[in-house]
């Protein structure tokens, strides 16, 4: 019984233990706006004075550089310009954990998701036009 106990006791430690890092868009997410390129909103959360160390964020494999974060003490945000279209945020972010090797950890998470832009679509209408000859 007392095994049991310290191995609940453990599991409680390792899960409150370390930070977590959550990234927005979540996979299969869909983001649709009237506007083309669409303005995606890409936030990275760890919970309060998680001390999140980082992060590098890349989108469809091009780095976003740190300046175009807003950050705070649970996160970071920026805003995105993405055609539509299937899209990737990667982020790779090291966090203060007392319980880990050396007391950081590591994450290193991708999201996939869809972007569609409901913009109306441009029609081009062509009429037959009559070109006179000359002469007639």
């Amino acid at each position: 019984m007392a095994m049991r106990a310290l191995w609940l006791v453990a599991i409680a430690i390792a899960t409150s233990g370390c930070t977590s890092l959550n990234i927005y868009p979540r996979d299969g997410d869909v983001i649709s706006d009237a506007r083309n390129p669409v303005p995606v909103t890409v936030r990275l959360d760890w919970p309060s004075d998680g001390r999140g160390m980082g992060p590098v964020v890349d989108v469809d494999g091009v780095n976003v550089p740190a300046t175009q974060f807003a950050y705070s003490k649970t996160g970071a945000t920026t805003t995105v310009y993405l055609r539509p279209g299937v899209h990737t945020v990667r982020a790779y972010s090291a966090q203060l954990c007392w319980i880990c090797v050396g007391n950081i950890g590591q994450f290193n998470l991708t999201r996939t998701f869809l972007v569609t832009s409901t913009s109306p679509t441009m029609g081009l209408t062509l009429a037959p036009a009559t070109v006179a000859k000359a002469g007639e």
